[in-house]
């Protein structure tokens, strides 16, 4: 569109003094930048909405001035005003650093300030950053006169109240959307008329461990979340796993195209939030042209300012707050490291603390910080046992919850250092695990005798993990890692004599750490436990427990199940045993056997139902249990809902003597 059709649009939608004003304040963007004085601080616009004439503009009069210091939250496209030869003239100051001037932030060119992005907005009215002149791109007005800042909010409202000289791009391309994006002729001094496209930003294809760690994200997402999606590729692949979730709300920063599917296909509803319920609800995007067409003019997207959108208390005031960020590296403590590597500065804080502190307070909350367990092709681990010097701390340990790698979930929050450097070493890469292990073995956080390094869960069956509901209950059944061994205690702890005598054979008051850390690391091969898990809030309770372990001479393997005599009389005992057959086949096994005590009539009996082999020795005063798999696997398991009321089965072997 040219600047005369432009003008023509404008003044077949205004009256004729709405015009005329326009018409007065439309200058070139050199003309616009010549009232910019040396020694002031400007705003920039940001992210996708960088006003790009004014931009290259300043770099061409950036000579005549001197001691500019620009502020903006995120550059975007060129920046070529970061030069040599405008050092003194022109120094850009981020509130969060993007690949186009990261450079010259480690180079000593330019500035980087680490602050909260709900706290910028003060930082600027409040005249510490305070700007005198404001850079913004603008749709055209409409026939009140009222432009939209579109795309971005941002930190841009607080710009705008405290500048004395605004400049706006006015681009036809620019969408018109809903929110406090208003902006009226009146506060405009200069209009640089513009019709190009909008930056776009097109996000990289997730590579496997983007896809694992997506995947397992989504295990944490419930119905009814309100989800929060940072910067960054694992953020947005989390969205691609959570297509079965219903009546999901948003309240995030930012976000791009792949939230648009989940939109239309009704996922996600706002219908559940408690801010601005029915609405989605953000401070920019950045993404595709269809992105940006999709906001245009859609009363359903709500833009507003970062000091409202990653307010903790605006944030927390929505229930279930899911809230889903990036980091560079997490210590075994749970320090985690966001913007810098080592010395070198490389992002910024962003909203990463905003939403972790705003999701913990939610109700039903969870702040997620995703990880990829190594860098430079593996040569380096993430997940480290010190965190590198010049390295920066952006989350505390104490705002630490869940910590999620391609190799699982590791939750911190509440716990101990030793289980907190347990769950991470446990979703450390393999390779770097005995490391970890020996470093905080020789600092006294963790028993002399931990083996968690030894757990493959680069093998770990996650296909076996579900929830299912048993006796009205909604359960979480999945397999036992290493760091369920305080969890295994007190299961055992919660048994009466009889369960005990049961499953051990005889009187036993105590499960012992290193009996009980061998009982949880299995190598999910020939040792296996599959467990149910009762979830209140964060904690997870065991039930149940079936487990077996093959013996290589006879490729059979001795099972053992136990289930809480509160629990009984539900199924567990038989779908769980089930499961573990289908998965013994898997691994080759032959069948199953047991020793089981002539006072567990229950497991006999269950035994009897499905015409396995038992056979009673005076000796021991045990009955032998026996039976093999068919080849094709169909011998499944098969008992009614009566034999829930098994108690206990015993196997022969270490593992589960006690």
């Amino acid at each position: 569109m040219q600047s005369n059709e432009l003008m023509c649009q404008v003044r077949n939608t205004m009256d004729n003094q709405l015009s005329e004003q326009y018409r007065q304040k439309k200058v070139t963007a050199d003309e616009a930048l010549s009232h910019i004085q040396s020694g002031w601080r400007v705003f920039v616009g940001s992210g996708c909405a960088v006003p790009q004439q004014l931009v290259a503009a300043l770099s061409r009069i950036a000579g005549r001035l001197h001691d500019v210091e620009l502020i903006q939250l995120l550059s975007f496209g060129p920046a070529s005003y970061i030069t040599e030869q405008n050092v003194g003239h022109v120094r850009h100051n981020s509130f969060f650093i993007s690949e186009n001037i990261r450079q010259a932030v480690c180079d000593g060119r330019a500035d980087y300030t680490p602050i909260f992005l709900s706290e910028i907005p003060e930082l600027i009215r409040c005249g510490q950053r305070g700007n005198q002149v404001a850079l913004v791109q603008v749709s055209p007005p409409d026939r009140h006169g009222y432009c939209s800042l579109g795309i971005n909010v941002d930190i841009q409202r607080a710009a705008l109240d405290r500048a004395k000289l605004v400049i706006a791009e006015v681009n036809p391309r620019m969408p018109r959307t809903c929110g406090d994006t208003h902006l009226h002729l009146n506060v405009i001094d200069y209009l640089v008329e513009i019709d190009q496209p909008i930056l776009e930003s097109v996000a990289k294809e997730p590579d496997e461990v983007a896809l694992q760690i997506g995947y397992q994200i989504s295990r944490l997402v419930e119905n009814g979340s309100c989800l929060q999606m940072g910067v960054g590729t694992i953020p947005g692949t989390v969205l691609k796993f959570i297509a079965d979730k219903r009546d999901l709300g948003i309240h995030t920063e930012m976000f791009s195209d792949s939230l648009i599917p989940l939109i239309e296909e009704g996922n996600i509803n706002n219908r559940l939030k408690k801010i601005h319920p029915g609405k989605v609800v953000t401070s920019f995007v950045m993404g595709s042209r269809k992105l940006y067409d999709f906001v245009d003019g859609n009363v359903g997207v709500e833009f507003y300012p970062s000091d409202f959108v990653n307010d903790p208390r605006v944030i927390s005031s929505n229930d279930k707050v899911v809230a889903i960020n990036s980091a560079l590296q997490v210590d075994l403590t749970g320090q985690i490291c966001a913007d810098s590597i080592g010395y070198k500065f490389y992002s910024g804080i962003g909203g990463q603390v905003d939403f972790a502190r705003g999701a913990a307070m939610s109700r039903g909350g969870k702040p997620i910080v995703a990880i990829r367990s190594t860098a430079k092709d593996g040569s380096i681990s993430r997940i480290v046992h010190r965190i590198d010097d010049g390295t920066g701390v952006v989350t505390s340990r104490g705002d630490a919850h869940y910590v999620v790698s391609e190799y699982g979930i590791a939750y911190l929050h509440g716990k101990t250092i030793r289980e907190r450097a347990l769950a991470l070493i446990s979703i450390a890469h393999p390779d770097y695990r005995r490391g970890l292990l020996d470093f905080v073995k020789q600092k006294h956080y963790v028993y002399e005798d931990e083996q968690v390094w030894q757990q493959a869960l680069d093998h770990y069956p996650k296909e076996l993990e579900e929830k299912k509901e048993f006796g009205g209950t909604m359960m979480l059944i999945r397999p036992l890692k290493a760091t369920d061994e305080r969890a295994l205690q007190e299961f055992f702890y919660s048994h009466n004599k009889e369960t005990i005598y049961n499953r051990y054979f005889g009187p036993k008051n105590q499960l012992a750490h290193l009996e009980a850390s061998k009982l949880v690391c299995v190598d999910y091969r020939s040792r296996m436990a599959l467990a149910v898990f009762l979830e209140e809030g964060n904690t997870e309770s065991i039930v149940a427990v079936a487990r077996y372990a093959a013996n290589p001479r006879s490729n059979m393997a001795e099972t053992a199940v136990v289930v809480h005599e509160d629990y009984r009389r539900l199924g567990f005992a038989r779908y769980l045993l089930k499961q573990l057959e289908r998965h013994a086949i898997k691994q080759g096994i032959e069948g199953f056997c047991s020793e089981i005590l002539p006072t567990n009539e229950a497991m006999l009996s269950y035994h009897r139902t499905l015409g396995h082999s038992l056979v009673y020795s005076q000796e021991t005063d045990t009955y032998h249990m026996e039976f093999r798999f068919n080849k094709d696997g169909s011998k499944a398991l098969k008992a009614d809902a009566t034999s829930g009321t098994l108690s206990a089965q015993r196997g022969s072997t270490s593992d589960f003597s006690g």
